[in-house]
């Protein structure tokens, strides 16, 4: 088949490696971003690993790639499609989605399913229409979640089980079969903001702990000490620790009190340096006793 893969981020180059072997397969991405400190040019991941991956500017540029194509395939793309766009290809579109929907539609299906604990994700392959995530499904294939995983460390197993979804759905397509309509409550994984990424160290220490393993990578987790701000990179939840201080207190060893125990820092992020280990960051805080996160 002809097919018009539209992707931005790096969850969708496993996808487009295995189909470049088999199929005829233009690559489309975002155009360049600003992006770092300096706001110089960036080009997506995508387009960072297929440097030839065609940059529409608008839906009308992207429109003109697909005629002639047979499917359009989007994967993390970026936007929102008009149904005139969907219908240019002769098999429409269909969109790999990284959960179960429908449960968690929407811009941020990895992150919420961390940060709400869940125990199983998964992926979908759908036929895309003109809502958020609601269109038929073709392909659905589950994924529990590894104890302690991270949103890269789901996003990296669920892009590795999203080629084999997307492959079983070309061959339905070619095989004349039907998507399935979309079953269950739907709930909606809005884009993460940065004001949820600020810690309240009076939360329980598992709402802490998922937290910032759902957001620690992208856009960040942070609190301030000394009315500067870091971000915590990562943490250890400890099962059987409490601290009799006020939550956000930070001890020598690197433990702080939460609203119901504690966690042990692991990683942390100060402003204006590198990442580094948390017994490096306090060596040089010197910390005074009494300090706590604000």
């Amino acid at each position: 088949m002809k097919l018009v893969i539209a992707a931005t981020p790096k969850v969708a180059i496993p996808t487009i490696e295995e189909l470049q072997k088999h199929h005829q397969v233009t690559i489309v991405t975002q155009p360049d971003r600003p992006a770092g400190r300096g706001k110089l040019m960036r080009p997506s991941e995508v387009a960072q690993k297929f440097p030839l991956a065609l940059k529409p500017e608008n839906e009308s540029d992207l429109q003109a790639i697909l005629q002639g194509s047979d499917l359009l395939i989007t994967i993390g793309y970026g936007r929102i499609l008009r149904d005139t766009t969907l219908q240019i290809p002769r098999f429409g579109g269909i969109n790999l989605h990284f959960s179960l929907l429908p449960k968690w539609r929407g811009a941020a299906p990895v992150q919420r399913a961390i940060e709400a604990g869940d125990e199983k994700s998964g992926v979908t392959v759908f036929q895309m229409d003109a809502g958020m995530d609601t269109g038929p499904i073709w392909q659905q294939i589950d994924y529990v979640i590894p104890h302690g995983a991270n949103s890269n460390d789901l996003f990296e197993g669920l892009s590795i089980l999203g080629v084999e979804a997307v492959k079983r759905t070309l061959l339905d397509i070619e095989n004349g079969a039907k998507p399935r309509p979309q079953q269950g409550l739907a709930t909606i994984a809005k884009k993460v903001e940065k004001v949820e990424c600020v810690i309240d160290w009076n939360r329980s220490a598992v709402e802490i702990w998922q937290k910032i393993r759902a957001f620690g990578a992208n856009p960040g987790v942070s609190s301030t000490i000394r009315g500067s701000r870091i971000k915590i990179v990562e943490v250890k939840p400890l099962t059987s620790s409490t601290l009799d201080l006020p939550a956000g207190s930070l001890t020598e060893d690197g433990l702080v009190s939460t609203g119901d125990g504690a966690l042990q820092l692991i990683k942390v992020l100060p402003a204006g340096k590198n990442e580094m280990t948390a017994k490096d960051w306090l060596n040089g805080l010197k910390l005074k006793p009494g300090e706590l996160f604000e």
